[in-house]
């Protein structure tokens, strides 16, 4: 971890480099008066230029910026968010950027040097999920209700945006932020703040009124623990194949556990992760006799999805369509 972080801000230091001395097209250092000027951003408009770690917080940046802001999204489509480390290029757009969004310092753990390490060319920047992961994880390691092993591997759990009640929290702060680097507009972000705030809450109270009503209230997931936030949110028990690191794995132990689970709860279904290989999912769909249905944990989304300028809410909206399918909801 230390050594990635070091050739993080080695590659800041270069891209600072550069900017510094004019190499990067079109882009003048950031100095005096201009170095103030929080609004400002690539290609000369009037927009504040965001750019995000994760897709959450780029939704969430296009619902409370709507026409003052540019969004845009650090992850490739498709690409695992775990696993992610920031390109030359990313540093340039970061360092060119008004705003960057990220989750915090156990999800992103360069964040935080990179924007020390650029110095005067950072923007202002937000870890929206600061003191809000609370779910600490024991990696590969069965849960509760089932047969431990010894953990190697702990943490926090990163995924606070699959409980829609946290992820409502987290609006009011971003509004905040953009009200501070562009406050002629404070009037508009605030209103589509509340507008926002209030199509959460409907989607917290939808899910809490469909999943009161299953006849099932235990899920099995094969892919990265991904869904505990929602899981506690909505009492629900679940378990999930791998722990929610990207180099978790699931052991022959484990998977075991998960097909004697999916016998006692007599499922119909078991869920997997819409952007993961399925290869898991199948196997141990054949070995139980249950069908598959996808899930999507919304740290990113495929190409098709992005060009369709999907949202959070349409994500949260189709995961709930499947649990209720899932659990066999009324």
């Amino acid at each position: 971890m230390k050594q990635r972080n070091i050739i993080i801000v080695v590659m800041a230091l270069l891209v600072v480099s550069l900017i510094t001395w004019g190499l990067v097209g079109g882009y003048s250092n950031r100095g005096g008066d201009e170095a103030n000027n929080l609004g400002d951003n690539i290609g000369g408009t009037d927009k504040i230029v965001v750019v995000t770690s994760l897709f959450p917080w780029y939704d969430l940046a296009r619902q409370i910026g709507g026409d003052y802001v540019e969004v845009s999204l650090l992850l490739p489509p498709g690409v695992e968010a775990h696993a992610f480390e920031p390109t030359p290029s990313d540093m340039i757009n970061i360092s060119q950027a008004g705003l960057f969004i990220y989750t915090g310092d156990y999800l992103e753990p360069w964040a935080k040097d990179l924007i020390i390490s650029l110095g005067k060319n950072a923007p202002e920047s937000i870890a929206l999920g600061d003191g809000l992961a609370q779910i600490i994880m024991q990696e590969d390691a069965d849960h509760e209700d089932a047969d431990h092993e010894e953990h190697t591997n702990t943490g926090l759990d990163p995924h606070i945006w699959t409980d829609p009640a946290i992820y409502a929290q987290l609006a009011g702060p971003l509004a905040t932020e953009l009200v501070k680097i562009d406050p002629d507009h404070a009037d508009y972000y605030n209103a589509r703040l509340d507008n926002y705030r209030q199509s959460l809450v409907t989607l917290d109270s939808d899910f809490y009124q469909a999943l009161s009503t299953c006849q099932q209230t235990e899920f099995i997931y094969a892919g990265h623990y991904a869904f505990g936030y929602l899981a506690k949110r909505y009492d629900l028990k679940y378990e999930a194949a791998q722990g929610f690191s990207p180099d978790a794995e699931s052991n022959p132990q484990r998977l075991k556990t998960l097909t004697d689970l999916l016998k006692k709860y007599q499922a119909d279904y078991i869920f997997a992760e819409e952007l993961d290989s399925p290869q898991l999912a199948e196997a141990l769909a054949q070995e139980v006799g249950v069908d598959i249905l996808l899930l999507n944990s919304a740290h990113n989304v495929s190409k098709e999805d992005m060009r369709a300028g999907i949202t959070y809410e349409e994500i949260m909206r189709t995961n709930l369509g499947q649990l209720k399918l899932g659990l066999k909801c009324q």
